[in-house]
């Protein structure tokens, strides 16, 4: 199969390296650099006790995707409007998947033209350390839905890589919605590894009121989603959030994906989440003070 991955972030290099292994994968980078550095190293996945390079193409991301049978599209949700219109003959795919944070790109795909619309959640932890490496931090699943089509995707078996197909795609994007809006700001504002959100009493009674705010909005098992997020705490408690590594480094974050859209929600249902106000406002701040 050819795969076009967008994006040469963590998520992008690390779905080039292990789906190299059995498929034809070209990555799209934001910059000549990058591609040249992976067309002449490759791409490198690190973990505890493994280490591997995989052959990998690379090209800019204003090459055409023309000739791919699957796009997966691994860039950041505030940068989705451009890769969107810069990306040549995106439309002429007949599948393409999105793996954003966030629910804020639904809109966005209603107006595609796509024959398959796929849409996925990572739950991998990963770090790119530089422009052809990434550390697998932890080890997750995919899960991918049918937005709009047929499931067209990837059905052989991935070592440490598997990806699973859900017939319900809301609920899978927003679970982890849920549970982004809950851990990633809380982390970035406190400036915590995640597993500090169980540990700490007073961030663990913080953490309860931000998921009634977000129940308030979005329905959901309440027991469920209240499990699923400990869960993802305790099996990433030494990870970073991507949403703290990006206050850390100065740039944008994903809040407005994430909590501004959680914010839009409750204002259709003219419903108050103060606490979802007060953690968005408080990442806008840092933002700004980073920039």
């Amino acid at each position: 199969m050819k795969i076009g991955i967008i994006g040469g972030g963590s998520i992008g290099l690390l779905f080039a390296g292990y789906l190299s292994e059995n498929n034809d994968v070209t990555v799209y980078t934001r910059t000549t650099h990058q591609a040249d550095e992976i067309n002449k190293i490759g791409v490198t996945i690190n973990k505890q006790n493994f280490s591997k390079t995989f052959r990998v193409q690379a090209v800019t991301s204003s090459s055409s995707v023309l000739d791919k049978d699957l796009v997966f599209i691994a860039v950041k949700q505030y940068t989705l409007n451009d890769v969107l219109s810069n990306v040549q003959d995106l439309e002429k795919v007949q599948t393409i998947c999105f793996l954003q944070n966030g629910m804020s790109h639904i809109n966005m795909m209603k107006q595609l033209e796509n024959p398959n619309i796929l849409v996925g959640v990572v739950e991998h932890g990963a770090f790119k350390i530089n422009e052809t490496t990434v550390i697998h931090t932890g080890i997750g699943r995919t899960k991918i839905g049918v937005f709009k089509g047929k499931n067209y995707g990837l059905d052989k078996e991935i070592y440490n890589f598997p990806i699973e197909f859900h017939k319900n795609w809301y609920e899978i994007i927003s679970s982890k919605l849920i549970a982004n809006a809950v851990i990633n700001p809380l982390t970035a504002l406190y400036g915590v590894r995640n597993g500090e959100l169980l540990h700490n009493e007073y961030f663990h009674n913080q953490m309860n009121a931000v998921f009634n705010d977000i129940i308030s909005v979005i329905p959901s098992n309440k027991n469920e989603m209240w499990e699923l997020v400990t869960t993802i705490c305790k099996n990433t408690a030494e990870n970073k959030s991507s949403m703290l590594r990006d206050i850390e480094e100065g740039r944008k974050t994903e809040v407005d994906a994430i909590l501004g859209y959680l914010l839009v929600e409750a204002e259709k249902l003219k419903q108050e989440v103060a606490v979802i106000q007060f953690l968005f406002d408080s990442i806008k701040g840092l933002e700004i003070k980073g920039g």
